[in-house]
């Protein structure tokens, strides 16, 4: 998997282990707005867990399941993650996971980062489809797959788990031609 994507606004590079420190104060400074659609982001999150979240998503990376970047201003400034993940082998379909500091939000970084990693991942992995699983209450996220050109295509009852309860979510869809 390439390692490293970019356009004209913002790059996408594969996490490493120096990204822990930007991740922790990205998700602390943001837990109240990312927090209710993360169930693993709490109030004891810290760097040792931004540490060990890391060394998964590398192992996960080694072992071609998940493929996770840092989203990155093109001076190098952290803006948040984005993930390529629950591939389906059988049906070439994966998913795409993000989440942006709330310092950062409303500027389009994190459209730029779906709208890139989408676009590339259909024709580097050979995928037919690749979809966006939204809390159905989650508007911030449907707006940025909105605004990435992912088509909307069903709610889907009791999708997701949130805080150990179901809810429903929308799946927004970009699909090969």
């Amino acid at each position: 998997m390439i390692e490293r994507f970019s356009n004209e606004k913002i790059q996408l590079c594969r996490l490493k282990k120096s990204d822990a420190i930007d991740v922790y104060h990205a998700l602390k400074h943001s837990i109240n707005e990312i927090s209710p659609w993360l169930n693993w982001l709490t109030e004891e999150y810290d760097l040792k867990s931004a540490d060990k979240f890391i060394a998964l998503q590398i192992n996960n990376w080694l072992k071609n399941e998940e493929f996770t970047y840092a989203i990155k201003t093109l001076k190098g400034e952290f803006v948040g993650m984005i993930g390529l993940h629950m591939f389906d082998s059988v049906n070439d379909v994966a998913s795409i996971g993000y989440w942006v500091d709330s310092r950062l939000t409303n500027k389009g970084y994190c459209t730029q980062a779906v709208k890139l990693l989408a676009s590339s991942c259909l024709k580097l992995l050979n995928l037919i489809r690749i979809e966006i699983i939204v809390a159905i209450k989650n508007l911030a996220s449907q707006k940025v797959a909105e605004n990435a050109g992912a088509h909307f295509e069903a709610i889907l009852k009791n999708r997701i788990r949130l805080n150990g309860e179901p809810v429903d979510a929308k799946i927004y869809v970009f699909i090969t031609s």
